[in-house]
């Protein structure tokens, strides 16, 4: 039987050393997996909020090609129908529903908080070459605005287009 002066008094003190180092070790390892929970949390959010400005911007590049092809359809009642379009005053979204020069997209994509629309603007001049008696092109401004699965997505282009004919 040993007794208790032949105890080595240095091992009783390192005997809760091993539970400290290990609690520390944990610690660490609990902090490291959260900031990576974090991080994927992040990246997660990062790429839906990606997917749903594309979605838009594929919405919105849908409507400005439609109203495009509006354009090239109507050209010759819009120059005849409207005055000149002052550049620095551009048609507001809030007048494009029931606008003639206004258009939607309806059930382009279920996906969509809104349905895309464009707006064809009244033409503008723009000048060719130097000579005289001066000539001018008619080129006309279509806008469209697209939302993507949420409201708060919103994509907004603008094209100065001039038709072929």
């Amino acid at each position: 039987m040993k007794s208790i002066s032949n105890l080595n008094p240095a091992n009783a003190s390192s005997q809760g050393g091993a539970l400290i180092i290990s609690l520390v070790i944990l610690l660490i390892m609990t902090i490291l997996g959260l900031t990576a929970m974090q991080t994927t949390m992040l990246q997660e959010r990062m790429a839906g909020n990606m997917k749903d400005r594309n979605m838009a911007f594929q919405a919105t590049e849908a409507a400005l090609r439609t109203g495009e092809n509006w354009v090239e359809a109507n050209a010759a009642a819009l120059q005849g129908a409207q005055s000149l379009r002052s550049v620095l005053a551009p048609n507001p979204i809030s007048s494009w529903d029931g606008n003639p020069n206004s258009g939607t997209l309806p059930g382009f994509d279920n996906q969509l908080a809104e349905d895309p629309v464009f707006h064809a603007g009244a033409p503008y001049r723009i000048r060719i070459g130097i000579q005289l008696p001066p000539q001018f092109r008619f080129v006309y401004p279509v806008t469209a605005r697209g939302v993507g699965g949420v409201d708060s997505t919103i994509v907004i282009l603008e094209s100065s287009y001039e038709p072929l004919n």
